[in-house]
């Protein structure tokens, strides 16, 4: 029947890897405080769901994942001359909805492009005499990559830009505010498992 030919083209599986953060450093000027707007490169981890839908030689694959990964910024001290900088550890959480339409060749190898929907939580700052005023939630962003299949499991490199800006507003202590944006920049490296 036409149910039991489409069920047989969708797989489920799940989904995890590492993200590296690829982001560079800018500094701007804002209010007589300079620090850098974009925070150094490290790396993360990602997990969740994935479907798989063949279609006609191509497959489209949305999914959904949990992302996280940490930014760092230095941002200085006061005017005095004895303040000293202050590095801040930003860990930035989200939900991420990539949706690839892929194209598999030789058997074995596969490439892959699409939009990926992301939602930011709270920011998680290292200081804790700083906090976050408020941050921007949503994003659009795209994916390239390609990959290879070995029996059931999918392995994946992609890279992954914002097609918009995300920032923060960060407040301490001193009531200084501080403004960070970068536009995301990652590469993904993951496995999955289709069932």
């Amino acid at each position: 029947t036409a149910n039991a030919a489409m069920a047989q083209n969708i797989n489920f599986g799940i989904k995890g890897g590492a993200v590296f953060n690829t982001d560079k450093g800018k500094v701007w000027q804002d209010a007589g405080n300079i620090f850098k707007k974009d925070g150094k490169a490290s790396a993360g981890f990602q997990a969740g769901a994935l479907a798989r839908i063949s279609l006609a030689g191509i497959y489209i694959q949305p999914e959904l994942l949990y992302t996280q990964f940490k930014n760092e910024y230095t941002i200085p001290g006061g005017n005095d001359t004895n303040s000293i900088e202050t590095n801040v550890g930003v860990t930035k959480k989200r939900l991420d909805i990539p949706v690839n339409v892929g194209k598999r060749f030789l058997g074995i190898g596969h490439v892959q492009a699409g939009p990926v929907f992301s939602y930011y939580f709270d920011d998680k700052l290292s200081v804790k005499d700083f906090t976050t005023a408020k941050q921007d939630e949503f994003n659009v962003g795209m994916q390239i990559g390609a990959g290879v299949e070995v029996s059931k499991l999918l392995f994946d490199l992609r890279y992954e830009f914002g097609l918009g800006k995300v920032g923060s507003d960060i407040l301490n202590g001193n009531n200084g505010q501080y403004r960070t944006e970068n536009r995301p920049q990652m590469l993904n490296l993951s496995v999955a498992y289709l069932f």
